[in-house]
């Protein structure tokens, strides 16, 4: 299996409505404006289908933050993304795709992105090879004025130990998630209740790779001696010359890292080979 994890897109669209800027949107637009619309680069992910396509990938996990400020505008660039993707793909939704209790409360990302039983549970499994299953995740929350906390939730911790009792115990497994769920961040960009995922993921020797995103900062931890799985971060893909994403080929020993980044085009920077030593 050959699979690419990008996230954080942060596609963008500036609004002066008053009714739109309320309660919390000027705060991300201005810092749009003053900071990120100097890092970032939505654009940049333009050449990925093709690039996919002759990279011969098998999958696309899309992991959330599609948007800034969760406008229809920002989902709507999203969408047209995705229709490009000529690839079979499952996406998440970040803190962004939230980033309103109105937003939220309409369930607008789910509107671009139908999907009946992760909107439902906010946690699914979709196999994806002839033993490997992706657990996706929705741990997407508003915060409040200046939080982008997200929350693994007690209705969320019982559905996913649910499902992952229904599994064989001979699967292999990809937690796929938005937040990390170590507590190493400013305790405003934490995981409510990281901890409870993070025994979890360390109870579950099926579970091979935990990957996600929301810290731009494209990481690589293999923590298999320490009892976890190999961790990934894929940074944010529209991050300029920070920009990245991860390229996964998955065998039966191990797996092959490769890290993608931007510089006027993208191009490969790094890779690591990694052999599975956790017993399932």
């Amino acid at each position: 299996m050959r699979i690419a994890h990008l996230s954080d897109f942060h596609f963008t669209k500036l609004t002066w409505n008053p009714f739109s800027l309320f309660p919390k949107r000027w705060l991300a637009q201005l810092n749009w404006v003053f900071n990120r619309d100097k890092e970032f680069s939505p654009t940049q992910v333009d050449p990925l289908p093709d690039l996919f396509q002759k990279l011969g990938l098998d999958f696309v996990l899309l992991g959330g933050d599609f948007t800034t400020t969760a406008l229809p505008q920002e989902f709507e660039r999203a969408f047209t993304f995705t229709s490009k993707l000529r690839l079979p793909w499952i996406a998440i939704p970040g803190n962004h795709d939230n980033y309103t209790r109105e937003s939220f409360a309409a369930r607008r990302y789910y509107r671009y992105f139908p999907d009946e039983e992760l909107a439902a549970n906010g946690v699914k499994a979709q196999k994806i090879g002839p033993n490997w299953w992706v657990i996706a995740l929705d741990s997407s929350f508003p915060g409040s004025l200046v939080s982008s906390r997200g929350k693994f939730s007690p209705e969320r911790e019982a559905h996913l130990r649910a499902l992952l009792k229904k599994l064989s115990p001979d699967a292999s497994l990809l937690l796929f998630n938005h937040y990390p769920f170590f507590q190493n961040d400013a305790p405003h960009k934490i995981l409510e209740r990281g901890d409870v995922l993070e025994q979890i993921v360390r109870e579950d020797p099926r579970i091979r790779l935990y990957l996600h995103g929301h810290t731009h900062r494209n990481t690589l931890a293999d923590l298999q001696p320490s009892g976890y799985p190999i961790v990934l971060d894929s940074g944010s893909c529209t991050q300029g010359p920070q920009g990245s994403w991860n390229l996964i080929d998955l065998q039966e020993t191990g797996c092959t890292v490769s890290v993608y980044r931007w510089n006027r085009q993208w191009y490969l920077s790094r890779t690591e080979h990694l052999t599975w030593r956790r017993n399932t």
